[in-house]
């Protein structure tokens, strides 16, 4: 049997000198765990197969909804963005954060609002 090991996702994140990093870290059956560093507006996007669960470990991520609505996270904090629900992840200084998904998630990226 192999022994667990450990990461240091932040020495990793800092480690990142090309943005935006997306690695994934860990995976079990069905799921996995994603680690993302990123500064500036990623494109607008749903995932009609899963959740997505956002785990702020530093900086501020702001997460924008068709809606009009937006939510900022700051370290420590987490937000459960629902199945299918159009979001973008937007960071004005550079953000670490984990994302929680299936293990397989089906992105559709959708045109920019006019």
């Amino acid at each position: 049997m192999t022994q667990p090991s450990s990461t240091d996702l932040l020495a990793v994140a800092h480690a990142a000198t090309t943005l935006p990093l997306q690695q994934v870290f860990a995976s079990g059956p069905g799921h996995r765990a994603r680690l993302s560093v990123m500064q500036g507006v990623g494109p607008w996007h749903h995932h009609p197969n899963t959740t997505e669960t956002f785990v702020v470990l530093e900086g501020a991520l702001t997460l924008d909804f068709r809606s009009g609505d937006s939510v900022t996270l700051r370290a420590g904090h987490s937000l459960t963005v629902p199945t299918g629900l159009s979001h973008r992840s937007r960071a004005s200084g550079r953000a670490v954060s984990l994302s929680l998904e299936v293990a397989e998630p089906q992105v559709v990226l959708e045109e920019e609002p006019a």
